[in-house]
């Protein structure tokens, strides 16, 4: 009898711990998010200024192994957008758009998968192309913010999980449905992944 009862309450305990950990988006809002000693991101702070976004933009350029060249500025925008202006890059972005994010996602791998992506439209020659948003573009954009995600320290729930608050399901003419910016985010972090557990593709 005691056998059956031990087992309850095993199963009850782990159950707990579980829920703790896919609930803790509440805990994410702070500084101290990860606390995984690989993670390149724990010094970095949540975005809610343009300071903010200057420091994590560091942090994703430290990932590249690049000088941060973007200027952060707040601008009538619709949301975040990648530009050049008079031969400077510069990540413009809506503070509204954004402290929407923050509030939907209580965590702040959302912002900076968000700001991943738009270095990923310069870095990729997107900016210089003089065309307006294009499916293929965003994936790759997506595939490159996965993959900066991963090399920061995301598990790739916390990589996609802007999407799940951003990304419309259908495709439109400028952006892809949400479930191939999904899987375009899972390839660029498996991808990231597989370079920091050394695994190489046959």
């Amino acid at each position: 009898m005691k056998k059956p009862i031990l087992v309850c309450i095993f199963a009850l305990m782990l159950s707990v711990v579980w829920s703790q950990n896919i609930t803790s988006k509440e805990d994410n809002v702070s500084d101290n998010v990860v606390t995984t000693v690989e993670n390149k991101s724990a010094s970095l702070p949540g975005f809610v200024s343009s300071e903010d976004a200057q420091k994590i933009i560091a942090g994703i350029m430290e990932v590249v192994g690049l000088e941060s060249d973007f200027k952060i500025k707040a601008a009538n925008v619709p949301n975040v957008e990648a530009a050049i202006r008079h031969h400077q890059r510069y990540i413009l972005y809506n503070p509204e758009f954004i402290r929407e994010v923050n509030y939907a996602t209580r965590d702040k791998w959302p912002a900076i998968f968000i700001l991943a992506h738009e270095i990923g439209h310069h870095l990729n020659g997107h900016t210089t192309l003089g065309v307006n948003s294009r499916p293929e573009i965003e994936l790759e954009a997506d595939k490159f913010a996965g993959f900066i995600l991963s090399k920061m320290g995301a598990t790739l729930e916390q990589a996609q999980l802007a999407m799940h608050f951003i990304a419309s399901t259908e495709a439109s003419k400028t952006h892809p449905g949400r479930m191939d910016r999904l899987a375009a985010i899972a390839t660029g972090w498996n991808k990231a992944d597989a370079q920091i557990h050394g695994i190489t593709s046959k």
